[in-house]
């Protein structure tokens, strides 16, 4: 039982940190692997409601039949973080999950919605994913599949496709503890409505994928901190498409143009490459478990007439206290700011600085 909730509690950091960093994740695909390997559960929190319960017991059958659900993406339901001739814009961007699973196996739908609230009566798009998964003691796959619909009038589109297989092994010895290789693959189907560029029929594609491992110099059996690495390497490239990170899971990258350059040209390929080196201090004393988690993202975007690079800093911590038995809370907080960036021929150096608190509880019964 005690292998169930940490690996359940485990999950559950997991997915607050890839909400953090977001890149490959267009879909909550833990929430797959929650419904496999967690128990009749349910959590609420600043980031999300879900649940997960197994009916087996209902239907009078021993079978592993598992169903679940989420709101996602409570703290930015409503963002403003866009900005438009100096003007804010305010979105809505409500996001909802829902599973079930039968033994290792796991199928996922999840919706999401993007809406202007500076105009009145604006379309709405909006995306669609299905996934499939399933989760052993040594690997994890995950297969989603995403469908983005809106209004080419305010859009600049009215189909994208995308999808994120994600496989992982999970290493029970050795210094890597698990390693995730991501595929990435994304599309957007529009008319060319600029007549200079009309006589091009190459559809923006992106194609890339990312690798993930987990490093471990020490652990909790041999001391009394656990010292990761969780390093992420990522590179993208963008066929005929502005921006390389066509994410057809988040309704919102329907405002994204892909298609034309600053200059209404007809976009050339772009590429995208990063890496996160964290570092994660992991404790844990009676009902009490902590962990803190600093962290630096490099990343770079090169364009058809220039080039971007950023350097990130952030760190992350959390604390959770289990006083009462299959009762945990927790509190997670982060920062994280902007370092060096360097755009076409000019170093800036940005004090910016961003700031994050979750508050969250999770009951098992």
């Amino acid at each position: 039982m005690k292998k169930i909730v940490y690996s359940l509690l485990f999950l559950f950091s997991i997915n607050f940190y890839n909400t953090l960093l977001a890149i490959d994740d267009i879909v909550d695909k833990d929430n797959l692997h929650n419904l496999i390997e967690g128990v009749n559960s349910s959590r609420a929190g600043t980031d999300r409601i879900s649940s997960i319960y197994n009916i087996s017991p209902l239907i009078n059958h021993e079978t592993p039949l598992k169903v679940g659900g989420s709101i996602l993406n409570l703290k930015h339901i409503v963002d403003n973080s866009t900005i438009v001739e100096d003007s804010r814009q305010y979105s809505f961007l409500p996001r909802v999950f829902i599973g079930a699973s039968y033994g290792i196996f796991a199928f996922g739908y999840q919706f999401d919605l993007y809406n202007n609230l500076n105009i009145k009566n604006s379309s709405v798009a909006n995306s669609h994913s299905i996934s499939f998964g399933f989760a052993t003691d040594k690997y994890r796959f995950t297969f989603p599949l995403s469908f983005l619909s809106a209004d080419e009038n305010s859009f600049q589109t009215k189909l994208e496709i995308s999808s994120t297989p994600k496989f992982s092994f999970l290493f029970r010895g050795g210094i890597v503890d698990e390693f995730t290789i991501s595929l990435h693959y994304g599309i957007q189907l529009s008319a060319i409505t600029n007549d200079a560029v009309s006589r091009s029929s190459t559809a923006p594609m992106v194609i890339g994928g990312s690798l993930y491992g987990n490093v471990i110099l020490t652990r909790f059996t041999e001391y009394p901190v656990q010292i990761t690495l969780p390093i992420k390497l990522g590179y993208y490239y963008g066929v005929g498409s502005r921006w390389a990170t066509i994410d057809a899971g988040f309704a919102e990258d329907a405002s994204i143009n892909y298609i034309y350059d600053d200059n209404g040209g007809r976009s050339s390929d772009s590429m995208r490459f990063y890496i996160s080196l964290p570092a994660k201090f992991e404790s844990k004393l009676g009902a009490l478990y902590t962990y803190i988690m600093p962290r630096l993202m490099f990343e770079g975007n090169l364009y058809k007439t220039d080039a971007e690079y950023n350097l990130r800093y952030g760190i992350e911590g959390e604390l959770q206290i289990t006083l009462v038995e299959n009762l945990t809370f927790g509190l997670t907080a982060y920062g994280e700011g902007n370092s060096i960036t360097k755009r076409e021929t000019d170093f800036n150096f940005r004090n910016a600085f961003g700031a994050g608190l979750d508050i969250w509880g999770i009951w098992r019964y």
